[in-house]
Parts: structure tokens; sequence; C-alpha cells
């Protein structure tokens, strides 16, 4: 066990990484065999089986392209809409894919994209970035009731995103105005009278 504490950060990850994909494996290898036995076809473990297939391609991703961030929200975003399409045909085909899952998807995908473009502009990184992703998820859920919306009534009434956005969006302009404070020397218990 003490060998465990010399392990350096990067053997460490690939540890985890390396046992992750065993359990999942053995997930996927275990539904696979109750199911044939228990139920005498493959049935349900069609379900559980795409899941933990996604989550293994999902985590392979993040672990072997880390180093490169565009290519892992490419490869991810691939992987969830495909997982997403297979979700459709398994639950019977009712057209919610192309309706609400796949806009999200891109959509989720091009606002890590914006986030990760913005934070590789800034020199300064710090409450800047948590504002960025605050005024990404901001959009996410503006985007997320107009396409429910969409899907359930046919014509886009903004309600509960708003008051999300707007909520948002004002904590995110507090850490900007924080972030470029401090970084023009100012401590916060001098901003803040403290």
């Amino acid at each position: 066990a003490a060998d465990l504490f010399r392990l350096s950060r990067m053997e460490n990850t690939r540890h985890l990484f390396e046992i992750t994909m065993l359990l999942l494996v053995s997930g996927v290898i275990i539904t696979l065999a109750i199911d044939a036995v228990f139920g005498k076809a493959i049935s349900w473990s069609l379900m559980t089986t795409t899941c933990l297939g996604y989550l293994i391609v999902f985590l392979s991703a993040l672990y072997l392209l880390r180093r490169r961030p565009y290519l892992v929200i490419s490869f991810a975003t691939a992987a969830t809409l495909i997982f997403l399409w297979l979700l459709d045909l398994l639950t019977g085909h009712t057209g919610w894919f192309m309706a609400i899952a796949c806009p999200l998807a891109v959509a989720g995908a091009l606002l890590t994209a914006a986030v990760l473009f913005l934070n590789s502009l800034s020199r300064y990184r710090g409450l800047n970035l948590l504002a960025s992703i605050l005024f990404a998820l901001a959009l996410f859920v503006m985007i997320t009731e107009y396409l429910t919306d969409r899907l359930i009534a046919s014509a886009y009434n903004p309600q509960w995103s708003v008051v999300t956005a707007a909520s948002l969006a004002i904590i995110a302009i507090i850490f900007i105005f924080i972030h470029y404070r401090l970084k023009r020397g100012r401590s916060l218990g001098r901003l803040f009278h403290i």
C-alpha cells in the first residue's frame, strides 16, 4: 500500500482509468450474461450496454485526448449524439432525438468550446473563467426552454429560463467585476471595506 503514495500523478491517473474501464467492461459482460441466462434473450441489457458503452467511449476520449481539448469536445459530442440516437431507437424511435436531444448536445458542445476559447484568450485566469461558464449556462438554459416549448406546445413562451439566465448573468458580472478589480492590485478587503 505504501507504493501507492509514491506513484506520480500521471501513474495514478492511468491506474484510475484502467480500473474504471475494467469495472465498466465487467458491467457490460455481467448485464448481458444475466439477460441471456434469466431472460433467455438479449432485451433490457441492450439499454444498460448502450449506457455503459457510452461511458467507456466518453471516459476514454477524456483520458486519451486530454491534451487536446477541442478534439475531446468533438469526440465526446459525436459519442453523445450516437448514444442519444441509439436510446431513441431502443425506446421506440419517438423522434425526440431530432427534436431536442441533438440540438441540446450540439449547443452544449459549442458553448463548451466557446468557454475554452475565451479562457485561452485571457492572460489572468480566475473568476473570469467562472463568469464565462455561467454565461454559457445562461444561454444553455434559454436554449433548453426554447426547444422544450417548441416540442410540447409548438410555440416559444419564455418563463423560467429568463429568470435563471438573468440570475446567472448577474453572478457572472459580479465575478468579472471582482476579477478585474483584483487584477489591478486591489484586495477584496479594501474593495468591500473589510
